[in-house]
């Protein structure tokens, strides 16, 4: 575990200090992936979201990137469900990155990297490591915004209703869980 987050802290200093190339980018992500396939690895996760996070302020304009991206995200969800500890922290915190990414990078999101959002949505939520689902609803309207906005609401119409559903499910019968049901409900078709 000490070597692991050496090589962490190292990759977070790199990416603080100096300005990224695709390539230096592409190698971080490359290794990031490779390490979150083991398991049974121990991070110091707080660490390697704060590593995402900074990331994805020097994502250059690229679809290639985007792409690995994704592929990240998919591997740190897998990662991060299999952990025993802290989950719902970490699981708020990875949203976050999500939802600001997709509010910088609207125009590189494929529709199945929509699709792979609105997948991690779901598992989180029925993974019972429920976190406050305001969290859930915002990343979620903020996808449907997204699939309207590029007109690809039909490819993803099942995908949207499923986790509209789990959400609304979700909602407490308090007056902010009435409120964001009638939000999802209104801003959304």
């Amino acid at each position: 575990m000490i070597k692991e987050n050496q090589i962490l802290k190292t990759i977070y200093k790199l990416i603080d200090s100096e300005e990224l190339s695709e390539d230096k980018i592409t190698d971080i992500l490359v290794l990031l992936n490779s390490a979150l396939q083991k398991p049974k690895q121990k991070f110091d996760l707080s660490l390697l979201l704060k590593i995402y996070s900074n990331l994805i302020r020097s994502i250059l304009d690229s679809q290639k990137l985007n792409n690995l991206l994704f592929i990240n995200f998919y591997s740190l969800h897998k990662f991060i469900l299999l952990q025993q500890t802290e989950q719902k922290n970490i699981i708020r915190k990875f949203l976050l990155i999500l939802e600001k990414y997709l509010m910088n990078n609207e125009k590189n999101i494929l529709n199945e990297q929509v699709e792979l959002m609105l997948f991690i949505l779901q598992e989180f939520i029925k993974s019972d490591k429920i976190i406050f689902v305001y969290h859930y609803g915002f990343l979620y309207l903020k996808l449907h915004d997204l699939v309207t906005q590029k007109a690809s609401y039909y490819p993803l119409k099942k995908e949207l209703y499923q986790t509209k559903d789990l959400i609304l499910e979700l909602c407490p019968d308090t007056h902010e869980g009435n409120d964001l049901k009638n939000i999802i409900i209104s801003k959304t078709i």
